[in-house]
């Protein structure tokens, strides 16, 4: 018997288990049960969820390829510790492949589409005056995904998606009010030069600011490595 992407059924059962543990991790990761630096107790998670070493070990090594632990060979496995070397890296491989999905999308940005983008921008600046930091934090997630929308690209969303994850929420961390805002700012920047179709505008508001980590590196710094925000 086969599933319908063409798997047989017990491959199909084993990677739903091993997808189900990776989320189950991914929620421990965010909220900082499983903390930069530590290792992780596999024989626990195996009792806990009543499950082989097999679907954990799967859901590990797909943490290790996108960089959030590190597997330890017949040793151990720990959460990475993000240092400022390594999210200036991020920020800009971030950067890089959304200003370029830009360029590659550009004349897909109909009066619609930019219509759409800024109305989603503005519910973000109404959530954050609100203090319903949450809410934008998710709509932040949609307004960005437009630009792979326009250009779409099935290795640009695998890469990006848990860079973000990894920046963001593991574990979630909170962010100062004013860079939120600067973000809404930002993005509203970029709307215009689209619509002004102002490409090199829109690239270097894309990648020179929003994602540039010299831009950030004051809010960058009091989140990561302030001791009011260390686990």
């Amino acid at each position: 018997m086969y599933s319908e992407n063409g798997e047989t059924l017990e491959q199909f059962k084993s990677h739903s288990l091993m997808s189900h543990v990776y989320e189950i991790l991914s929620e421990k990761l965010h909220r900082g049960e499983l903390l930069p630096g530590s290792v992780i107790d596999q024989k626990k998670i195996c009792k806990e969820l009543g499950i082989s070493r097999t679907p954990l070990n799967n859901a590990l090594i797909r943490l290790d390829a996108e960089g959030i632990v590190t597997i330890h060979p017949r040793s151990r496995v720990t959460v990475n510790i993000l240092e400022e070397e390594d999210i200036q890296y991020l920020y800009g491989i971030i950067g890089t492949i959304e200003s370029t999905l830009i360029v590659n999308g550009f004349d897909n940005y109909t009066a619609e589409v930019l219509g759409q983008m800024s109305e989603l921008n503005g519910r973000m600046n109404g959530y954050v005056q609100e203090g319903d930091l949450r809410s934008y934090s998710l709509l932040h997630y949609e307004f960005h995904q437009f630009f792979i929308t326009m250009a779409p690209n099935v290795f640009a969303e695998r890469i990006l998606r848990p860079i973000k994850n990894r920046l963001w929420d593991f574990p979630a961390k909170s962010f100062p009010r004013q860079w939120y805002l600067d973000a809404c700012s930002e993005h509203d920047k970029i709307i215009e030069a689209i619509r002004n179709k102002d490409l090199n505008e829109a690239v270097s508001c894309m990648k020179d600011v929003h994602w540039d980590f010299e831009y950030n590196k004051k809010y960058l710094r009091t989140v990561y490595f302030s001791q009011n925000n260390r686990p």
